[in-house]
C-alpha cells in the first residue's frame, strides 16, 4: 500500500498519490483528469433535485447527459482540453473547492472526515505499489477495494 502522509494537505496527498500512479503533467493526463473531475460533478449532480419547475430539472438532467458524454470522451482519450487562460483557470479551480466545502457546511457535512476516508481509499487503488489502469489511463478499483463509508459523516 502507498503511505500517505495524513498531515499533508488534500491537494499535496492528491498531487503525490498521481506522480505514485505515473501520472506526469502533460496535456493528454490533464485532459483525463478534467473528464474525470467532470465526472464527479455530474455525480453530485445527479443527487439533487431542483425545488419548483419540473422544466428546471428536466434542463438539469439534459446538461447533465451531454456533460457525461464529454467527461467520457475525455477520459478515453477521444478528445482533450487545453486551458485558455491558466489563472482564470485556476481560480475557478479553488473556488469550485471552497465553495464545494460551503456547500457540505451548508448540508452540516462532516467533509474533513470524508476527505480524509477518501483519500485513504484511494491508497488502496496501487497493488503492490502499482495503480490499475483503464485503456484510456484512468486509474481503475482493483477487485476487493471497497468504497469508503460516509454515512455516519453525513
Amino acid at each position: 500500500m502507498f503511505n500517505m502522509n495524513q498531515n499533508k494537505t488534500n491537494f499535496t496527498r492528491t498531487s503525490d498519490w498521481l506522480a505514485a500512479c505515473g501520472k506526469e503533467p502533460n496535456e493528454k493526463n490533464l485532459s483525463l483528469q478534467f473528464g474525470c473531475h467532470l465526472e464527479e460533478l455530474m455525480e453530485q449532480i445527479d443527487e439533487v433535485i431542483l425545488v419548483g419547475s419540473v422544466s428546471d430539472n428536466e434542463s438539469l438532467e439534459m446538461a447533465a447527459t451531454r456533460i457525461k458524454g464529454i467527461a467520457h470522451r475525455l477520459k478515453t482519450g477521444a478528445t482533450g482540453i487545453r486551458i485558455k487562460n491558466r489563472e482564470k483557470f485556476l481560480d475557478a479551480l479553488c473556488d469550485g473547492e471552497v465553495t464545494g466545502n460551503g456547500v457540505a457546511f451548508m448540508a452540516n457535512m462532516d467533509k474533513n472526515e470524508a476527505d480524509r476516508r477518501v483519500l485513504a481509499t484511494n491508497d488502496m487503488k496501487l497493488v503492490n505499489g502499482k495503480p490499475v489502469l483503464s485503456p484510456g489511463g484512468k486509474i481503475m478499483k482493483p477487485p476487493g477495494w471497497v468504497a469508503p463509508y460516509l454515512g455516519d459523516c453525513v
